[in-house]
């Protein structure tokens, strides 16, 4: 370790020429006093010069340095009232802890780019905000010791483009009795700020329930619309949302499978749509001579729960979010068959009798 030592002092000393009839004493050039010492001891007294020697060579600053230049900047920025990136380190009991131009720093919860109601909001979404980055002005800088207060408030996002019927992946940030504050920033990577809406228990699908969920949980969920307050207003109910914004409505005048749900032993008979939109079966009168509407009543009653069967979409009511549609059966195979029966029918129903034999 010492030879090494001596190496590298060489590089940088300069050993006095009497120094050299005396083994193991060297001197220092650069001391006037001229004081001898001991190989060891030179290189212990003298281990700043070596370094700052090298520092100087290669222009490398001092680490005390570096952190003055850091300092002075800042004070320049806050006094020009600049914006200045920051990076949010990790969560404290009122705030984060930052880092702006490489200097830790603090920044309150009071003071973050957006507000919540309580601390407990800020804890659920602080694991998905560690490494981001956001935008800021210098609150206060002290020196001695070193506190940099930063202050978040100002404008820095773009708008979020919501879609109604689109669905969002949200963090769960608060829960009352009557439902799940949601904040969907955590979508768009927080690059749009805070989204916060409400997705109140009427609005949960059949299978949910408000005790199911826990804060912070991630969640996927509907937007349905803004409040007067302009708030969003989330909904999970697949089947409201497609009604609002006419899904069901388009399927008039379409050919469809349909869901029969039947409770055992029920004369009530009900189909949903594509499997999740409410219908009220029909039989048109137009469409069948009387005998064959006893044999669709009679087959009618023979649907079981499950069965996926054929009809017509012929109307719908928006208020009660239910379709009205004409059953097609095997019946009206039969009917295209037999030619007696097929005098009673006009050349469209015809027309599309046969279509629709070809799809059952």
């Amino acid at each position: 370790m010492v030879c090494e030592g001596l190496v590298l002092a060489s590089a940088f000393l300069s050993v006095d020429k009497n120094a050299a009839r005396k083994p193991n004493r060297f001197i220092l050039s650069n001391v006037s006093t001229h004081t001898e010492q001991t190989p060891c001891k030179l290189l212990e007294m003298n281990f700043d010069f070596l370094i700052n020697g090298i520092k100087e060579k290669f222009g490398i600053s001092d680490k005390n340095d570096w952190i003055s230049e850091r300092l002075n900047e800042i004070e320049i920025h806050r006094d020009n009232f600049e914006t200045l990136p920051f990076k949010i380190v990790e969560l404290k009991e009122f705030g984060f802890l930052t880092k702006v131009k490489g200097l830790y720093s603090y920044i309150s919860f009071y003071h973050m780019p957006w507000k919540y109601f309580d601390t407990e909001s800020w804890t659920a979404i602080a694991p998905t905000l560690i490494d981001k980055t956001f935008f800021c002005k210098i609150h206060k800088i002290d020196k001695d010791p070193i506190a940099i207060i930063l202050n978040g408030e100002l404008p820095q996002f773009k708008k979020a483009e919501l879609i109604i019927g689109e669905e969002y992946k949200g963090l769960i940030i608060k829960i009352t009795d009557y439902g799940l504050f949601i904040d969907i920033g955590f979508h768009f990577n927080w690059k749009c700020g805070s989204i916060t809406g409400l997705l109140h228990k009427s609005q949960l699908a059949a299978n949910e329930k408000i005790n199911d969920y826990e804060l912070g949980q991630e969640i996927t969920t509907v937007y349905q619309e803004l409040n007067k307050n302009g708030q969003p207003i989330f909904c999970n109910n697949r089947e409201k949302i497609d009604w609002q914004i006419g899904k069901p409505q388009e399927l008039l005048g379409q050919t469809i499978w349909a869901k029969v749900i039947r409770q055992s032993e029920s004369k009530t008979v009900k189909l949903l749509v594509k499997g999740k939109y409410k219908s009220v079966l029909t039989i048109d009168k137009q469409a069948y001579a009387p005998k064959y509407r006893k044999k669709l009543k009679k087959a009618k009653n023979q649907l079981k729960h499950g069965e996926i069967v054929n009809c017509e979409v012929i109307g719908f009511n928006k208020t009660n979010r239910t379709l009205k549609v004409n059953w097609i059966t095997e019946i009206d195979i039969e009917i295209m068959v037999d030619n007696s029966i097929s005098n009673n029918l006009d050349n469209d129903t015809l027309k599309k009798l046969i279509t629709l034999k070809n799809k059952i």
